[in-house]
């Protein structure tokens, strides 16, 4: 296991194994950039960018990317859900895992494959955290590329994390909306994901779990029947969902859909209203979705309202 580490040591990756474990400690080097709405610094490999619709870097002529997630949470219980099963039902078949401790931090590092867009990519991987903040650096590159894929790899593993550094949460988004009339909070950004809660805290703590996110597509894509696409997405986030009404929608000069319909959440044996619009811009898209199991009515409405606020910056 050792072995796969070795190219890794620099100036700012000092390397070293204990009881079968690989130890990483990182420092702060001038050439670390900052990754904008995380407490992330990275040197990106070369020829790579500022990434333009999510957190982190990319090479746009290979296809390749390192995206940063900041999840809320302890590391512990996101580990627990991060099985080659939970990663194979998002197309990820992962053939590595290596226990990892990243600045006195857990850490997990994963290598696997993903077939998309009629390409083979290699994912590295790496999620580490404390008690209340954990943090996913995803890698993806073309299998063919093995050297792009150690530019990453190196970059992922030599990230630095600065628990002292401020956040601010709407830093990276080029979007926004309003919630005025509504007593919905902004609780958390999360992969650039921008989520309201009644209380401000993911996952809520109240009985009411009305909830908004608000995101945007990572990567372009061609999507020729959009009313369909927006009706897939819905029935893969609910499966069982009922659709009530689909509508076109117009929203700060992009066209779009939205739809409401009503959904069983097994966990609490409950239905909810559900309503979600996306909006297509530029082989691009940004969605919206509300969900509610109180005051439903009301809260229909306050989607639409906050929907039809969205603005881009």
């Amino acid at each position: 296991m050792i072995h796969r580490f070795t190219i890794l040591i620099s100036l700012f990756l000092n390397i070293c194994v204990a009881y079968g474990q690989v130890t990483i400690t990182n420092i702060s080097t001038p050439e670390h950039i900052p990754v904008a709405g995380t407490k992330i610094s990275l040197i990106p490999p070369k020829g790579f960018e500022k990434a333009a619709n999510f957190a982190g870097f990319q090479q746009t002529q290979s296809g390749s990317s390192i995206m940063v997630m900041s999840i809320p949470g302890h590391f512990e219980k996101l580990r627990a859900g991060l099985t080659k099963e939970a990663f194979l039902t998002q197309g990820v078949e992962i053939s590595e895992i290596e226990t990892l401790k990243l600045n006195d931090m857990p850490a997990a590092f994963f290598t696997g494959t993903q077939n998309a867009h009629g390409n083979v990519y290699t994912k590295f991987i790496l999620c580490f955290g404390k008690d209340d903040e954990s943090v996913m650096i995803n890698g993806a590159f073309p299998q063919n590329l093995q050297e792009v894929g150690k530019g990453i790899k190196q970059a992922i593993l030599g990230a630095y994390f600065d628990a002292d550094r401020k956040v601010d949460p709407f830093e990276a988004i080029d979007y926004e909306i309003s919630t005025t009339g509504s007593k919905l909070i902004f609780a958390k950004n999360v992969a650039n994901s921008l989520i309201y809660t009644m209380d401000g805290k993911v996952p809520t703590e109240l009985a009411d779990r009305t909830s908004y996110i608000l995101t945007k597509s990572f990567s372009k894509m061609e999507i020729e029947d959009k009313k369909l696409y927006c009706l897939n997405r819905a029935k893969q986030l609910y499966p069982e969902i009922r659709i009530d009404s689909v509508g076109q929608l117009s929203v700060d000069g992009i066209a779009g859909y939205e739809l409401l319909g009503t959904a069983n959440n097994k966990k609490f044996d409950q239905e909810e209203k559900v309503y979600m619009a996306i909006l297509f811009s530029d082989n691009l898209y940004y969605i919206m979705i509300g969900s509610s199991n109180n005051d439903m009515a009301s809260n229909m409405q306050n989607f639409k309202s906050i929907t039809k606020s969205f603005k881009r910056k």
